[in-house]
């Protein structure tokens, strides 16, 4: 009998506490159906650039930085998933005489390139507005998520030359032809901070892996001197005090940038692109919102949090 009501003692607590969880008004943390959640938002963002090559195989990678900037369309699909499309211009640039190492000096190559993505990003955030609701019954204002996508970037490696910019695509300085564009893979993590119904910040960090090993004009051998007709593409293929044979760069390692950037989004209100997509903001179904009949606290928890 003492045992059954020890465990009576301690059994009692967690029921009453289950049942008052269960007793609170309904709201849905975490929604995949509910219409009212997706939202359609517009963004503009600025930040900055690190390149990763050939021209950066050693730590100058973090010091060198340049800027980036670009605007986005941002569609929320529920509590965890939301994607983007973003347009963003950003420039990389490397050196051998400014790298600090001395072992890239006689090389002397350098580059910079003014380049334009566009990607298609799928984002998942596994902390977001809504989390702590039943805790607090009140909006979170941060989110902490991540993210992967699929973009194509130009490549357009230029090097200063006689006080002037010179395109080094068109110059073959390896005797390699390589493609303007360039498919890239972005992926990195957010935070983001609601400021009201409208407006919300975010700041990411993300790396770009490249499908080329050319964002700056360099990846394999040095090509035959006297197979260069051009004077200026003779002159740059290599830049050091004599002629040079053998390894240019690394072929086995793929080219990148990382971007670090500051986000401000606003919220579209009542965009007709989600009637198009059988996805009416407001509208009620048998299978989305919260449930029970009366007053829906969920209902207004899903307005409050529909943004970005």
């Amino acid at each position: 009998m003492i045992d059954f009501f020890k465990k009576l003692v301690f059994a009692l607590p967690a029921f009453m506490l289950s049942s008052g969880l269960w007793a609170q008004p309904s709201y849905r943390v975490f929604d995949f159906v509910d219409p009212s959640l997706k939202s359609f938002t517009v963004s503009g963002q600025l930040g900055v650039v690190s390149y990763f090559g050939d021209l950066c195989p050693t730590q100058d990678c973090y010091t060198k930085v340049n800027r980036s900037a670009g605007l986005g369309l941002n569609l929320r699909m529920n509590d965890y998933f939301f994607f983007n499309f973003n347009a963003l211009y950003y420039r990389i640039s490397g050196s051998d005489a400014l790298s600090g190492n001395e072992s890239r000096l006689p090389r002397n190559l350098s580059f910079r390139a003014d380049n334009y993505e566009f990607s298609l990003v799928g984002n998942f955030e596994f902390l977001n507005y809504n989390t702590f609701r039943y805790l607090t019954r009140k909006e979170f204002p941060i989110s902490i998520f991540s993210f992967i996508g699929f973009g194509i970037t130009t490549n357009n490696p230029q090097t200063l030359y006689r006080g002037t910019y010179v395109q080094l695509r068109p110059l073959m300085t390896e005797k390699v032809s390589y493609s303007a564009v360039a498919p890239v893979i972005p992926f990195g993590l957010g935070v983001g901070y609601k400021l009201n119904d409208k407006f919300s910040f975010s700041f990411t960090s993300g790396y770009r892996y490249c499908f080329t090993d050319y964002l700056d004009d360099i990846s394999t051998q040095y090509a035959d001197q006297n197979s260069f007709s051009d004077p200026v593409a003779f002159a740059l293929q290599y830049r050091g005090p004599a002629g040079k044979t053998g390894t240019r760069g690394n072929p086995k390692s793929k080219d990148g940038y990382f971007i670090m950037s500051v986000k401000a989004e606003y919220k579209i209100p009542n965009v007709k692109f989600f009637n198009f997509l059988g996805m009416r903001r407001g509208q009620s179904g048998g299978s989305g919102g919260p449930k029970g009949g009366g007053a829906q606290p969920g209902r207004k928890a899903a307005k409050r949090r529909n943004s970005k």
